[in-house]
C-alpha cells in the first residue's frame, strides 16, 4: 500500500490489516535473577510500576479477547513480558483457550515450572497437547557453570550449580520426548543472548543444544541495553563493535511497526519491543477498550510506518535514539520468521524420519517486493 496516504502502510505479507504477531508482556514477577535482564531489580524500576499498579499479572478476560482477534487471522501471540510467564496461575488455561481460537502461541520460558513433579509435568504435557506452536526455552548457556552465572535463582547463586543445569536441560529433553509421543508439531527451541560471558563458548553451547539435545534452532540473540529503559550497559555486549559507532541517520526502515505489536498487563500499547516500558503508550488507545485490529490500522502506528517507508525514521521520537535500529540489529531477514523456518524444517524431518508421520508446520509470510 502507498506508504504516502493516510491510509495503512505495510512492507511485510501478511500485516496489511492485521499484527503478524502480538507481544503480550504475561508477568512481571519472576523467580530467577538474571544479572542482564532489563527487569532484575537494578537495572530498571519496571517491576515496581507495575507492582504499584497491580498490574503484575496480565487479566484474562483481556487475554480471551486478543485471543479471537489472533485466531480470526491465524495471529501469534507472543508469551514473554517482565518475569517468568510460566508463574501465571492461568497460563496454561489461557494458551488452551488461544489454541482453541486459532491463534498461534509463542512461549518464552525459563523452563523451571515444567520440573520433574507431576502437577508441573502436566502444564507442559497440557501446553503440547493443545498445540502450542513454539517453546522457547531461554537458556544462555551450554554448561553448568556458564547458567549458573547468566541465569541463577532470583535470591543467588545455585546451592549445586551442576544439579541446577540438569534439571532445566531435563525440561528441555522432556518437551522433546512428549512432542514426539504425542506426534504433534510444536517447536522446541532454546535461545542464547550474546552477552560477553559466553565469550569463547558460543559454539560449543551451539552444538550442545542442537546435537546432544536435539532441539529444533537455537536463537542467538544480540546483546541489548534497552536504552533510556534501563541502566545495562552495552559494553556487557558480545557484540560492542555493533554499537561503536552509530550513523547520524538510517533509511532502512525497522521492522518492528510492521509486523508486531506490544501488549502491557494493564492494555497499553507500546511502538515496538524495544520500548519495554512502555513510554509511547499515550499515542495509542488502550486494548481494554479499542479491538488490536482497530489500533493496529490507526493513524499512530500508520504515522511512523510512512515515516520509516520514506526513509524519515530517524526523525521520529523513540527511534532516532534506538541503538537496536542503528546497528543494524532490527533485522527484515533474519528475525523470529527466521527461526520459524528452520525449526520448522527440523520438525518436520524429525516426525517423518522417527515417527513415519507428516505433521502440518506454519511457514511464515515473506516481505513485500519494493
Amino acid at each position: 500500500m502507498d506508504a504516502t496516504n493516510g491510509t495503512s502502510a505495510v512492507a511485510r505479507t501478511g500485516g496489511e490489516e492485521f499484527p503478524l504477531m502480538v507481544v503480550l508482556s504475561i508477568i512481571y514477577p519472576c523467580n530467577f535473577g538474571c544479572p542482564n535482564c532489563p527487569y532484575t531489580d537494578g537495572n530498571s524500576e519496571i517491576r515496581t510500576f507495575y507492582r504499584e499498579r497491580e498490574g503484575e499479572l496480565f487479566p484474562e478476560p483481556l487475554w480471551n479477547s486478543i485471543a479471537k482477534e489472533c485466531g480470526e487471522y491465524g495471529s501469534w501471540m507472543r508469551c514473554t513480558g517482565g518475569g517468568e510467564p510460566m508463574l501465571h496461575p492461568r497460563m496454561v488455561d489461557m494458551i488452551e483457550f488461544a489454541k482453541s481460537q486459532g491463534a498461534r502461541v509463542w512461549l518464552n520460558t525459563n523452563g523451571s515450572m515444567f520440573g520433574s513433579s507431576a502437577p508441573h509435568r502436566n502444564k507442559l504435557r497440557r501446553l503440547i497437547k493443545a498445540g502450542i506452536d513454539l517453546i522457547e526455552f531461554s537458556m544462555d548457556a551450554g554448561d553448568a557453570e556458564t547458567y549458573a552465572t547468566v541465569r541463577p535463582p532470583r535470591g543467588g547463586p545455585p546451592a549445586d550449580p551442576n544439579a541446577w543445569w540438569e534439571r532445566m536441560v531435563g525440561n528441555v529433553r522432556a518437551a522433546l520426548q512428549m512432542r514426539e509421543e504425542m506426534r504433534i508439531g510444536t517447536r522446541v527451541v532454546v535461545s542464547i543472548i550474546r552477552q560477553d560471558i559466553i565469550e569463547g563458548k558460543l559454539d560449543q553451547a551451539i552444538d550442545y543444544w542442537l546435537k546432544d539435545v536435539g532441539v529444533d534452532d537455537v536463537i542467538t540473540r544480540k546483546f541489548l541495553s534497552w536504552d533510556d529503559n534501563t541502566s545495562i550497559s552495552l559494553e556487557k555486549s558480545l557484540d560492542r563493535h555493533l554499537y561503536a559507532d552509530h550513523p547520524t541517520e538510517k533509511k532502512e526502515p525497522c521492522v518492528w511497526p510492521f509486523e508486531r505489536l506490544n501488549v502491557d498487563t494493564l492494555g497499553r500499547i507500546a511502538l515496538c519491543g524495544q520500548d519495554i516500558s512502555f513510554s509511547t503508550a499515550n499515542q495509542f488507545p488502550n486494548a481494554n477498550d479499542v479491538p488490536i485490529k482497530e489500533i493496529w490500522q490507526g493513524e499512530a502506528f500508520n504515522w511512523y510506518r510512512r515515516m520509516h517507508l520514506n526513509g524519515r525514521g530517524a526523525e521520529c521520537s523513540p527511534c532516532r535514539g534506538c541503538s537496536a535500529w542503528f546497528a543494524g540489529i532490527r533485522d527484515w531477514e533474519h528475525g523470529w520468521l527466521k527461526v520459524l523456518k528452520t525449526s520448522g524444517d527440523h520438525v518436520r524431518k524429525i516426525m517423518q524420519d522417527d515417527l513415519g508421520v507428516d505433521v502440518e508446520i506454519y511457514q511464515p509470510p515473506q516481505r513485500k517486493a519494493s
